[in-house]
């Protein structure tokens, strides 16, 4: 096995993906491969991996990293800046299942949308709402894009207290949470974490003003750049995006496999 290769490392809880009520694990994209079951979806029989080229190699490597941890396939994670990995894959017989849209925001230049007309407040300032968030979660998990499976352990732990409480925004009607969002700093890079919508709240345009009061925090605070990321099947959070300014980067590509 790869001395490069780490079995069954945790993985680093938190998202960018800005959807109405879904998220994406982050991922570490180094070359160093992670191999491990999937978080909220550790269930499956699948473990999941970054591949970065086209290597048979470094796939064996994981397929055997994935049986020891008693996994019979593998859930690759690759993006459209080597679009030949996801080729290679298929040929395989592996199938994508998810993908998607990382996009980038110039604060400064992002356009004032005005005031919401829903109430924001901050986790910092409403600390008594935890438990409301954590059943919005619950459901937030299940609802998106290919992960209806999710399961969520601990949330609290990863979900809420993992961030900064003043840049954890919460919209309310009438006292009753309609929807959160945080942002997050990974390294130098300052992302759109998981937002959730309330379903009953869906289409009133409780997004578009989580991610105002996202902008306008970060700009307040002198941030150059936002970036997020959107399942290719969310129309609506990829339209309010464009509005907002985000300019798509490149995809992330999910396919799933039978291991070597």
């Amino acid at each position: 096995m790869s001395a490069n290769l780490q079995v069954g490392v945790p993985a680093h809880i938190g998202a960018v993906d800005d959807s109405l009520s879904s998220f994406r694990w982050i991922r570490p994209q180094s070359r160093a491969m992670n191999v491990q079951p999937i978080p909220g979806l550790e269930h499956l029989p699948y473990a999941e991996v970054w591949l970065h080229s086209v290597d048979d190699d470094a796939w064996r490597d994981a397929s055997d990293a994935a049986r020891a941890i008693g996994k019979t396939g593998l859930e690759v994670w690759t993006t459209t800046r080597t679009p030949d990995v996801a080729s290679w894959l298929e040929g395989k017989g592996y199938e994508e299942v998810r993908r998607y849209v990382i996009s980038e925001l110039d604060v400064a230049a992002a356009p004032d949308l005005g005031e919401s007309r829903f109430e924001i407040v901050t986790f910092a300032d409403r600390p008594d709402l935890e438990d409301e968030l954590h059943a919005l979660a619950r459901l937030a998990y299940a609802d998106q894009p290919g992960r209806s499976e999710s399961r969520i352990a601990n949330w609290p732990d990863w979900g809420l207290h993992a961030h900064r409480p003043d840049a954890y925004f919460i919209a309310l009607d009438d006292g009753r949470v309609l929807g959160y969002g945080y942002l997050e700093l990974e390294g130098e890079t300052w992302s759109n974490g998981f937002m959730a919508v309330a379903r009953a709240a869906r289409g009133r345009g409780v997004a578009g003003a989580l991610k105002r009061a996202q902008i306008g925090w970060a700009k307040r605070e002198g941030i150059a750049t936002l970036r997020t990321a959107n399942e290719v099947r969310l129309d609506t959070m990829l339209a309010l995006n464009r509005r907002l300014g985000y300019v798509p980067l490149y995809e992330e590509i999910v396919l799933r496999g039978p291991a070597a």
